[in-house]
């Protein structure tokens, strides 16, 4: 369909416009595959009933439990909260309270209860620690009136951040208990026949739904007798900004170095993912178990997350709009220095900023190769006051500057979240290395050999 839709005159011009058509594709598929998954993850297991919690250990593959009698040991909770951001510009923040309880005559079952909170994440520091405190006072309340005895069925978790949440809940109170062995039972108080939640429906739906705009979308515009003509005879379409961008991401290509470090960036994210790490908004302790960069760490001799920080994202927005960066500035850098020397510069930038974020932040994870690209920023800068650059490119590279890394360092100030001492750090270090290039390369042209 990409190749399709290319015969549309979109707006009067068949090279704009494209990306509206598949997103309304994209979000159709992604809907009714996500509401799909929910209903197969529902409905794929049976209700399994066992007499007593010791049965459990000796179940494989069961999701769903029918306990017909067990004990609680109420009295002898542990606890354990996590805090991550949501909503656009992270504007939100939700505090989760993960409460586990031990059955009676196993060490390695046990009961979960979850209590959340949401806040603005602009509040001040005092209101936020006021609405904090309110949250816990409450959650005991709701706790001691809790019937734990009330479950209709139980849910066993599997591999996911709740489950996270109960086992270093466990483990803050029995750190001997091996996490493979333990087993976290969720209870549910409606009927098991309601666990869909209707998603079945929805899967359909939401499919027809956006059918249905796409199909309004396409008989809008007019067709594009060219490339009808090129579709029909099998040619090659006139513009194609996929191909484009796939043929600069590749590695043995003409920017071999920024499409080197673009999927270095996304392998390490990848692995993120493997590791189960939440891929939306990750926790500063998420972050620094896999790399992330703080400072008592680094005083206590892990200098290596200097480095390793650089690669590691908070998300995927954050590694979406980093990859952004990282190409727009790659691209303009990798014909004047070549490729070694431009890795080398990221890598330098890199170190730099986090250096700049370890001196200005105490107890903060730097995470991101956003110090590193407003480096490369910063090269480009000094080659832009020097004129290294010819006008026309020049003008384009200051906007890449004042809708990038002016944007982002606006948005560091008034929203946080955002390490400026690294983006100021980068940006310093980079202006400086690229000042010292121009040195070395007679102050008017480099060569890439």
């Amino acid at each position: 369909m990409r190749r399709r839709i290319r015969i549309l005159n979109v707006r009067g011009n068949n090279n704009s416009g494209y990306f509206i058509y598949q997103a309304v594709m994209a979000g159709t598929i992604f809907t009714s595959l996500l509401n799909a998954q929910d209903y197969t993850a529902s409905n794929s297991y049976d209700l399994y009933e066992v007499s007593s919690i010791e049965e459990l250990n000796d179940v494989v593959g069961e999701k769903y439990f029918k306990l017909s009698s067990f004990l609680v040991k109420k009295n002898s909770k542990t606890s354990y909260t996590t805090a991550r951001t949501s909503g656009r510009s992270n504007d939100r923040l939700n505090i989760s309270l993960f409460i586990a309880l031990p059955f009676e005559k196993s060490n390695t079952v046990w009961y979960g209860i979850e209590y959340k909170a949401s806040m603005s994440n602009y509040l001040s520091e005092a209101e936020k620690n006021r609405t904090y405190r309110k949250f816990m006072d409450s959650w005991e309340i709701q706790f001691n009136h809790n019937n734990v005895y009330g479950a209709r069925y139980f849910e066993k978790l599997r591999h996911s951040d709740e489950l996270d949440g109960y086992v270093n809940a466990i483990q803050l109170r029995y750190p001997k208990l091996d996490r493979q062995d333990l087993t976290i039972l969720i209870p549910h108080k409606d009927a098991f026949t309601e666990r869909s939640n209707n998603s079945l429906g929805w899967t359909f739906g939401s499919f027809a739904i956006g059918s249905f705009i796409f199909f309004i979308m396409v008989l809008v515009p007019q067709i594009n007798e060219d490339e009808l003509k090129r579709l029909k005879s099998g040619r090659p379409s006139k513009d194609d900004d996929l191909k484009e961008i796939l043929r600069a991401l590749n590695p043995m290509g003409e920017y071999k170095g920024t499409a080197l470090l673009v999927w270095i960036n996304i392998f390490a994210f990848l692995v993120m993912i493997v590791m189960g790490i939440n891929i939306i908004s990750p926790t500063g302790h998420e972050l620094l178990a896999i790399g992330g960069s703080r400072k008592e760490e680094v005083l206590n001799g892990e200098y290596w997350r200097l480095l390793t920080s650089v690669f590691i994202h908070g998300g995927a927005l954050h590694l979406l709009m980093n990859i952004m960066g990282l190409g727009l500035s790659g691209f303009v850098l990798e014909e004047k220095l070549g490729q070694h020397k431009l890795i080398l510069s990221f890598l330098a930038c890199g170190l730099l900023a986090s250096l700049s974020s370890f001196y200005f932040n105490n107890n903060v994870v730097s995470v991101g190769a956003s110090g590193a690209i407003f480096g490369l920023f910063g090269i480009i800068l000094a080659f832009t006051v020097i004129k290294v650059f010819d006008s026309q490119v020049r003008r384009f590279i200051w906007m890449i500057l004042i809708f990038y890394a002016g944007v982002s360092l606006v948005l560091g100030t008034l929203i946080g979240g955002i390490d400026n001492a690294a983006h100021f750090g980068g940006l310093i270090s980079g202006f400086v290395i690229g000042y010292f290039l121009m040195l070395a390369y007679n102050k008017k042209s480099i060569d890439p050999k």
